[in-house]
């Protein structure tokens, strides 16, 4: 459901995409300690949203907390523009959005007092870095678990695929390629498709599978991987 602005942009330069959903949304197991963070948000300097998913979940509980509004003084921070839009769509101001969408941008640049509170809304598979970044610059990090993220693609649609010969394959996040490389049964066909990272974390997530990304984007965006793609397809 997030792939639109991908697919039409692929659709526009004359090339073919194949849809293999391998991750999906869900909401926590349990939504006590995102109720409990929301409640609380008075207490907190800063929010932190690392993507839209995050967005979607956490405007939710904080809005459900707090009708008419953030209390004065909490500010609200974006790991990249996706969330950054994701929140403006929702008419919810953003302070500051890291410069890379990648967390230890955020963690070099969000200003902070010693003892700030800072509450980080995240999946339940989300990366420590941004947490365990922001204590060792003084932080108090609330780490919430705001939705889970289910790495599965459809055996069958995966193999479908593959049976195109695809020429790339798009990763857009660590959770994408463990979806979609655990439902791949034989991983020998990929070594010679073109494999584009969406940034260096994605990337790293690679390597386990014995793997390397033939292309990273730069900046980490949707845009940044369409060029690319644009880089390899010249």
């Amino acid at each position: 459901e997030q792939a639109g602005p991908l697919v039409e942009a692929i659709r526009q330069r004359g090339w073919a995409p194949l849809l293999v959903p391998s991750i999906r949304f869900v909401a926590a197991e349990d939504p006590a300690p995102l109720q409990d963070a929301a409640r609380s948000i008075d207490r907190a300097a800063w929010v932190v949203f690392t993507s839209r998913t995050g967005v979607r979940f956490g405007v939710t509980a904080l809005r459900d907390a707090w009708p008419d509004g953030l209390p004065a003084g909490v500010r609200v921070a974006a790991v990249g523009p996706g969330p950054s839009e994701a929140l403006e769509e929702l008419n919810v101001p953003v302070a500051i959005v890291a410069p890379d969408a990648i967390g230890d941008a955020l963690v070099a640049s969000l200003p902070l007092a010693p003892g700030h509170r800072v509450v980080l809304l995240r999946s339940h598979i989300g990366r420590r870095a941004i947490a365990t970044g922001l204590e060792a610059r003084g932080a108090e990090v609330h780490d919430v678990t705001a939705y889970r993220t289910l790495t599965e693609a459809d055996p069958e649609v995966v193999r479908d695929a593959l049976a195109q010969a695809p020429d790339a394959v798009t990763f857009t996040s660590p959770s994408t390629v463990r979806g979609f490389l655990a439902s791949v049964p034989d991983l020998d066909p990929l070594a010679d498709v073109a494999r584009v990272a969406i940034g260096p974390v994605t990337a790293e997530a690679l390597v386990p599978f014995g793997l390397t990304a033939t292309a990273v984007a730069d900046p980490y965006t949707v845009p940044g991987l369409l060029s690319a793609l644009d880089s390899l397809f010249a």
